[in-house]
């Protein structure tokens, strides 16, 4: 399959936004081994514009993000994070899922953006959404608790098949208020996952989307951080499909398939569930992982299908 949106330079016009305007974004950029360090929030203190420039780069551009003021802040006073896209499978499960771990020489992060189109990681996506890109530019959003080596740049570099004067990593650390912002953004993400991934429904069908996610209180420390953000995906997060579907599709049993309360492991904190297996994603029960609330528009009906509401309980909590 042919595609030319060349998705890594499309977000490029966002990495100079950042590079241009360090003290106001409250980012650092820095090289190592030839390829820039744009900190985001490991070492540096992001800021909340850097958080949506950084949230568009992850979905290689192919996003419209804004962060709204709650509407009913005594209910629920969370902000909440509203995406759009018209490519929602690629833009998400192609490029904004941070579903490539890296390994390497004592650095681990987990990669998201458009870099990771053309390392193809993890491979079994793309062949799933048959998705491929060559460009002379790569650029992976990594979330970190240190900046990698120059063997670690080698390696991203040559997965990118690019020269690594070409190779531009934007790092962040859990406890930042730019990763409370860009994982606030992943309510399509999930859906997608949950939809194409998990319940193998056709990719081709799902046209646009809506979602919207809320942020918890933040607080700069690692392991709370994590639960918080993790839990507000599970229990605040929103998503409206527009969909094409076939005669033969039960919508219906498929949004009841899609929200989190369809995991045994509802009503349960994030940081509970990953504990209770064993700390690690390898035995975590992804089907947790899901949008709160899930509005389908089959374009095909005209009908609309909703299942799932906010869990203000768990959010508070």
């Amino acid at each position: 399959m042919a595609n030319r949106l060349s998705l890594n330079e499309k977000v490029i016009p966002f990495v100079k936004e950042l590079m241009n305007n360090e003290q106001l974004l409250k980012v650092h950029v820095t090289k190592i081994n030839g390829a820039t360090i744009i900190d985001c929030g490991l070492e540096a203190e992001g800021s909340i514009k850097a958080g949506l420039l950084f949230t568009k780069i992850t979905l290689g551009g192919m996003g419209d993000v804004q962060i709204l003021f709650p509407t009913d802040a005594k209910q629920s006073p969370f902000p909440v994070v509203q995406v759009m896209t018209s490519h929602p499978v690629l833009a998400t499960l192609g490029c904004q899922a941070a579903s490539w771990n890296i390994n390497k020489e004592g650095f681990f992060g987990m990669a998201s953006g458009p870099g990771r189109v053309l390392a193809q990681k993890p491979s079994k996506i793309f062949k799933k959404i048959n998705y491929t890109e060559e460009n002379k530019t790569a650029v992976l959003c990594i979330e970190s608790a240190t900046y990698p080596s120059e063997e670690v740049i080698d390696y991203l570099a040559k997965k990118c098949a690019v020269q690594k004067e070409n190779l531009y990593l934007l790092l962040i650390k859990t406890a930042s208020i730019v990763e409370y912002i860009q994982m606030a953004a992943r309510a399509i993400e999930l859906g997608m996952f949950r939809l194409v991934e998990q319940l193998n429904y056709p990719k081709e069908h799902i046209l646009y989307a809506l979602g919207a996610g809320r942020i918890p209180p933040f607080i700069a420390e690692e392991e709370r951080s994590n639960d918080r953000i993790n839990n507000a995906l599970i229990y605040g997060t929103e998503l409206y499909l527009i969909i094409r579907s076939e005669p033969e599709d039960d919508i219906e049993k498929l949004v009841e398939k899609m929200i989190s309360k369809a995991s045994e492991n509802y009503g349960k904190r994030f940081l509970t569930v990953f504990n209770e297996a064993g700390g690690t994603f390898e035995n975590f029960d992804l089907s947790l992982l899901a949008p709160t609330e899930v509005i389908i528009n089959d374009s095909r009906t005209g009908k609309l299908f909703q299942a799932g509401e906010i869990n203000l309980k768990q959010l508070k909590d």
